[in-house]
């Protein structure tokens, strides 16, 4: 416990420091929200899935598949709360100690805790869009027509079987106002704190290499492993939650009080 308040310190000391601080989220900052990540050993969603699942050419194939995940993962998602690394990052962007977040979530767990600058990587679950005539609709209605038992759910306009998250699938590009917006966020920015990500998947992990050659000082907090630890100036290996509530404290007494 003493390490982590040693960290919870540091940290601390660097955003209260820096000009502009920035975060960087994966999937390992809402695992104790009750999201499973995907990569992490025994736990991971790849372990029992195929993630040709979530490539658009497997779901242009067989969108019932897609949907049959949909519905045992918004079991899971429907009931998720921020943790305290949301709540941190909020908190820290309302004092002005932060200038905003990338996220490769797709969960909105970020806006949910009161992130207001939130640029979503891999977009969002929020709609689902016709990829035969284009039509939005809310993830929510199109759910609910799952759990009724319509698998796949179709098309209300054009009847169309391919009502597409408006989530990045592999073998999508990235939103590019989304990306472009990260990209200047990371570029404004001295120091840039990643959070539950490995680091593994292209090319929104290309972001801590674009804080370095600007000269940012780089955090990571991650369970695993990543290939930018050695270019950290600090690494915490603690659970995103459980690390985030140290530097809350830390930050009630140097700042409200």
């Amino acid at each position: 416990m003493a390490i982590i308040e040693d960290e919870a310190r540091e940290l601390l000391e660097m955003i209260l420091s820096a000009r502009s601080a920035a975060a960087f989220t994966g999937a390992g900052i809402s695992t104790e929200s009750g999201i499973p990540d995907y990569r992490s050993p025994g736990t991971g969603v790849w372990e029992r899935m195929d993630p040709r699942v979530v490539s658009i050419d497997g779901f242009y194939e067989d969108p019932a598949r897609y949907y049959r995940y949909a519905l045992e993962m918004d079991r899971i998602r429907g009931g998720a709360k921020p943790n305290a690394a949301h709540r941190l990052l909020a908190d820290l962007e309302a004092k002005g100690l932060l200038a905003g977040v990338a996220t490769q979530n797709v969960d909105g767990l970020h806006t949910m805790a009161g992130s207001r600058r939130v640029y979503e990587l891999h977009g969002s679950l929020r709609e689902v869009q016709c990829l035969n005539c284009g039509a939005v609709y809310p993830m929510g209605g199109v759910m609910e027509r799952v759990r009724g038992g319509e698998i796949p759910p179709h098309c209300g306009g054009c009847g169309g079987r391919h009502l597409k998250p408006k989530a990045v699938f592999f073998g999508e590009a990235l939103p590019q106002d989304q990306w472009q917006g990260a990209v200047e966020l990371v570029e404004r920015s001295d120091l840039l704190i990643v959070i539950g990500s490995s680091l593994q998947v292209s090319p929104a992990n290309a972001l801590p290499g674009v804080a370095l050659r600007r000269g940012a000082r780089l955090v990571i907090v991650n369970l695993m492993e990543t290939p930018y630890d050695s270019d950290a100036v600090l690494v915490v290996r603690e659970k995103a939650a459980v690390f985030a509530e140290r530097v809350l404290g830390l930050l009630a007494e140097k700042v409200d009080t």
